[in-house]
């Protein structure tokens, strides 16, 4: 029962600009990314915390885990660098390999991890998470394998933080969440969908604590009604009065709980409590917080181990052969089994372990603790408490933790006890009460203390908490360590005790009574044959006694105190123990008889000693076989013969006394013996059927055996194909991760901007050059890509993709952005592996330097074909083959051409120049103008359309390009006419 302090309601005013309101820090397996992202995804918006995730990762694992949540959350999600401080709305994750602490708000990685059987980093952030942040620290322990994270919880909620889990129903790895729910330190056990929304009204939540410390606590902090009543409740339900524990501390805890359900009153809550039963458990379990560890202040169990030295070394000098320890609030056990193990190592020293018998009595009020401390089993977190050679020594190690070995279980006794209510262990030579008396009032303090005095031996130990004192009853106790507070009982008469031992629970503080005339009340109306009925039972009915099969007795009937009488030593309730002297044999006897026959059996002229007379009996011993009875039961009644004679007085002679007795134990020896005989007779029978049974039993575990020895084999086989599995996918990783790294390399170096949709048109993933056609940041991963507003002049997007989803046919075209740049847009459907078509595929590749090019050469081709139109003769430009490229409007007028009919021809077929009389133009045009030549007045006649055969002046000209190359020829035709008249 330990707790140092409770989590203020008020987080808020410990939050400056820079800090955050609360550091989480989240915890589990990073397989269980389903977790993750169901916990950030109903993460509210707002709420300035700083989330830290230690996901347990292999070392030699690419750190892919930061990319992963940023799909899931608007946070900035960064990767942990040594020495980066805190900051709001921000989530760090733990790099693979290394373990993350915090210091002053600054995160810290080390290289080396803890000395422990296993690794535990969730545990060692958690831990230091605790000790820096106190109650502003938070932990969620999410779906995970193994154990860690168990033990920094516990730190986390003894130091007032708040503690979630994930509910394990709902984790793909329960075991992480399964430990964490087992150490009873969780407010709240939830889905993560469910976690984070409580997480976020926790934090941000502005409650009005005056309000309801008013209401809770009206004047100097004493119990209002709304209180009084929970804690009845708590009492009706449980069974436990914690009346005279510190108001002030169940009103943070009561607070706490309220904030947990937003309530904003203390009625409200009660009348929660009365709907749900189950809430007043938790609160009860919340008020009895279980939270301890082995050799919690090691310095303190060293000067412990010191004083026990000497409290041992006393006891064998004055030869006690007992060594008695009481560790009331043992919760768990942790320091009841510590205290165990240093008095092994005491005793090991001294060579005295079968002379002096250790008795440990440990106890608490919750019953799951007390389960937990029987069973003995721990987890692996105890190596970061416990030293290798004392878990080598007294632990034995398994696969779930570590259990504690039965020489030192058998030292501790553990039982459900009521430290203010049952009566305490005496004769102690220490008493071990720790972090209990510190959620006490002081009545009750005052009260304990003369207890805790009256249980121990004279110079007998006692051991509290570093907080705890004896207070004004300092007399009763002489300080040995102030620091750790171990004291020795002082030489002083024991003070009568006070506390009303025997109901279980502490005394209710006393009721102011008002001076009233008492009122009277009428008796009520007498059951005459009730009344009847007992005088005549009383006067004439012979004293019986009701007792079960075994002798237990169940009911009294008359003056049965001639017959029985209380034995020595411990107290108990056997006739057969409390049978006088004459009657024990001869009772054992009847009884023994009757459950064998179920018939009555009379033993009549027994000799009884009655106040010193001897009197005649007749034992009458009946079996009763009632309706509705759970057991049969038997009547046994003492019948005095009545007195007829003077009463017969003790015989003087001793010696005949003796023998009379002698024979009556010979007779009872011998009745005895005969029904064991007969009784081992019916064992021997059934021990040969047993035998038989097991032979067979035994024969049938051989075959099993055989069995699992051939599934063992199996399963070796099965487990090396699975190894051989495992490391084919482990290459098949490593290719898609290097594959990734090449297509992510490939897109980004090619700055081809790229989005993937899926079917219904949500965004996927994009390359970073998207962002200068749509604007798209990480966040926007998972919307739909409608409800984004895009940079281009072009709306038929939807349509485009919707269309190549339906069709599968790729679709490709010219779009313009708003600021003027141009990219050829292709939509083609993303196909999977195996075929599947999972979305759509959309590719921007930038034209704008070839829209650019095209627009000049428009302007150029413009420019020429003005230029060439400027010239009165027909001119047609030819390439290399004497094709048409291009021609003059002289030129179409006088072939009465088209440009379309014209362009691409053959020069020869265009004009009909095959000829005889023109078979020298070609060849001149073929071999001087690829040579830079030139053709000068060439003549020749040919028929020009509606004018009839003319003889025209050919002249030719190479035109070479800025590289000295010739791709085109110029060639005019001029009328000799015209040129005459141009001459004259």
């Amino acid at each position: 029962m330990s707790e140092q302090s409770e989590l203020l309601p008020e987080l808020q005013q410990s939050a400056t600009v820079s800090l955050p309101l609360a550091v989480v820090g989240i915890g589990g397996s990073a397989g269980a990314l389903s977790s993750y992202e169901r916990f950030f995804l109903s993460l509210p918006a707002g709420g300035n915390m700083a989330f830290v995730l230690v996901p347990h990762q292999h070392p030699e694992q690419r750190a892919l885990m930061p990319e992963l949540l940023q799909r899931c959350t608007s946070l900035p999600v960064s990767e942990i660098s040594d020495g980066v401080a805190l900051e709001a709305n921000c989530v760090y994750v733990a790099p693979p390999g290394r373990d993350v602490t915090l210091e002053d708000n600054v995160l810290r990685l080390h290289d080396d991890p803890l000395t422990s059987p296993v690794a535990l980093p969730i545990d060692r952030f958690f831990t230091s998470l605790a000790h820096s942040q106190g109650r502003r620290a938070v932990a969620v322990v999410l779906s995970g394998s193994g154990h860690d994270g168990s033990q920094g919880v516990k730190e986390i909620r003894r130091l007032g933080g708040l503690v979630l889990v994930q509910d394990p129903v709902t984790a793909e790895y329960p075991s992480m969440p399964s430990s964490a729910v087992a150490t009873q330190t969780a407010h709240q056990v939830l889905p993560p969908d469910e976690l984070a929304p409580r997480l976020h009204a926790f934090v941000t939540r502005k409650p009005g604590p005056v309000q309801t410390e008013e209401e809770l606590l009206p004047e100097e902090a004493q119990a209002s009604a709304p209180l009084q009543a929970i804690l009845l409740l708590i009492r009706a339900q449980i069974g436990h009065d914690f009346t005279q524990y510190k108001y002030s501390t169940i009103f943070r805890r009561i607070n706490r709980r309220m904030q947990m359900y937003s309530m904003e009153s203390a009625a409200q809550y009660l009348r929660f409590l009365r709907e749900t039963p189950r809430e007043v458990t938790a609160l009860y379990k919340d008020l009895t917080i279980n939270v301890t560890s082995f050799f919690r202040d090691p310095d303190a169990f060293a000067s412990l181990k010191v004083q026990l030295g000497q409290a041992l070394s006393d006891n064998l000098r004055q030869g006690v052969d007992t060594f008695r320890v009481w560790a009331p609030g043992c919760a768990t056990g942790e320091e009841a089994y510590s205290i165990a193990i240093i008095l092994s190592e005491l005793l090991e020293e001294f060579g005295e372990q079968r002379r002096i018998q250790v008795q440990i009595f440990a106890t608490d009020i919750d019953e799951d603790s007390v389960a937990v401390a029987r069973a003995g089993q721990y987890s692996h977190q105890i190596a970061y408490v416990v030293s290798a050679e004392r878990l080598e020594r007294y632990f034995t190690l398994k696969s779930d933790g570590y259990a504690v070995r039965p020489e030192v279980r058998e030292m501790v006794v553990f039982a459900l006890h009521n430290t203010f209510g049952d009566p305490p262990f005496t004769r102690l030579d220490l008493l071990c009460c720790r972090n209990m008396l510190i959620y006490l009032n002081s009545n009750l303090q005052k009260t304990l203390i003369p207890l805790f005095h009256y249980a121990l031996n004279p110079g007998g130990l006692l051991f509290l908490g570093p907080s705890e004192t004896t207070g004004l009853l300092r007399d009763l106790f002489v300080p040995l360590d102030p620091q750790w507070r171990l004291f020795r009982r002082a030489a002083l008469p024991v003070k009568p005790l006070t506390l009303g031992f025997g109901t279980g629970n502490m005394r209710p503080p006393p009721v102011s009574r008002t001076e009233h005339p008492p009122v009277f009340r009428p008796p009520r109306e007498l059951d005459i044959s009730q009344v009847v009925s007992s005088v005549l039972l009383g006067e004439y009915t012979p004293p019986s006694v009701l007792v079960s099969a075994r002798g237990d007795i169940v009911h009294v009937v008359g003056r049965t105190g001639p017959f029985l009488e209380l034995a020595l030593g411990r107290i108990g309730t056997n006739v057969l123990d409390m049978a006088r002297d004459g009657l024990r044999y001869e009772l054992s006897a009847a009884l023994r008889q009757v459950a064998e026959t179920q018939r009555e059996v009379v033993q009549s002229g027994l000799r009884i000693e009655i106040d010193g007379v001897y009197r005649r009996l007749d034992l009458i011993v009946r079996p009763l076989d009632l309706p509705r009875l759970e057991q049969p039961l038997i009547l046994i009644v003492f019948q005095l013969a009545p007195q007829t004679a003077p009463q017969e007085t003790a015989p003087d002679n001793d010696r005949l006394s003796v023998i009379q007795e002698l024979e009556r134990e010979l007779k009872y020896s011998r009745g005895y013996l005969q029904a064991n005989l007969e009784e081992m007779e019916v064992s021997v029978e059934q021990l040969k059927t047993t035998n038989e049974e097991l032979q067979s039993t035994n024969e049938e575990l051989q075959s099993t055996n055989e069995e699992l020895m051939t599934s063992k084999e199996e399963l070796q086989s099965l487990n090396e194909e699975l190894i051989t599995i495992n490391a084919e996918h482990q290459m098949i990783i490593t290719d898609l991760a290097q594959a990734n790294d090449d297509m992510k390399n490939l897109l980004d170096s090619a700055g081809i901007a790229t989005v993937f949709l899926d079917n219904d048109l949500k965004i996927k993933r994009f390359t970073p050059r998207i962002t200068g056609v749509i604007h798209l940041i990480p966040s926007d991963v998972g919307r739909s890509i409608t409800h984004l507003v895009t940079n281009l002049r072009y709306d038929a997007l939807e349509r485009d993709s919707l269309e190549v989803l339906r069709t599968l046919t790729p679709f490709e075209t010219d779009v313009q952005t708003k600021d003027g740049n141009w990219y050829l847009m292709k939509v083609a459907p993303y196909r999977t592996f195996d075929n599947f078509i999972d979305g759509v595929v959309i590719v921007f590749a930038s034209i704008t330097t070839i829209k650019r090019l095209e627009r000049q050469v428009q302007v150029s081709a413009l420019y020429a074909d003005e230029a060439i139109n400027a010239v009165s003769a027909p001119c047609i430009v030819l390439d290399t083959a004497l094709r048409v490229v291009s021609a003059n409007r002289a030129f179409y007028q006088m072939m009465h051409l088209t440009a379309q009919r014209a362009r691409g021809e053959l020069l020869s077929e265009l004009m009909g120049v095959g000829r005889q009389v023109f078979r020298s133009l070609i060849p001149l045009l073929r071999e001087e103008a690829p040579n830079h030549g030139t053709v000068k007045r060439h003549v020749a006649d040919f028929d020009i359309p509606f004018q009839g055969r003319q003889s025209i002046h050919f002249s030719a000209r190479a035109l070479t390009s800025a590289d000295g190359s010739t791709d085109l020829l110029l060639l005019t035709l001029e009328d000799p006419a015209d040129e005459s008249e141009a001459l004259s």
